[in-house]
């Protein structure tokens, strides 16, 4: 994914963790005011975690989990924050975040194969074209 495209952004403390702008704007859409303070605490933790232990970050099983069957996809885990999930995925050293839900009632309610083609698609650049 080139540095240089417009629909990603990267963290300012971190040059591998990178984000997708509608993950972003999902993420905002996402954080309830209540939870704010709390999200953006944990949010840090995590992505300071994933940057500096980045490809070994699944061994905190609390805060990261692998996908199965997703080609590479991980999840960053936010539990107390209204169980939101950031799909991202670790290539050339960087991790690309791709893509926030809400997970509802655990993996057995919330289809997680919906937010797959979806994250791939961002991380190869076949939505750029996308406005909704």
């Amino acid at each position: 994914m080139p540095e240089g495209k417009r629909d990603i952004i990267a963290f300012p403390k971190y040059s591998n963790v990178w984000m997708h702008s509608k993950c972003r704007d999902e993420i905002i859409r996402l954080i309830r005011p209540e939870v704010v303070p709390e999200f953006i605490a944990a949010y840090e933790s995590r992505v300071d975690y994933l940057s500096k232990n980045m490809g070994q970050e699944i061994s905190h099983r609390t805060w990261f989990e692998v996908l199965k069957k997703s080609q590479g996809l991980r999840a960053i885990r936010f539990l107390k924050c209204h169980n939101l999930r950031i799909l991202y995925v670790i290539e050339n050293g960087k991790a690309y975040l791709l893509l926030a839900f809400e997970e509802r009632k655990g993996h057995r309610n919330t289809e997680y194969s919906s937010y797959i083609e979806p994250a791939l698609n961002r991380l190869s650049g076949r939505d750029k074209y996308d406005e909704s």
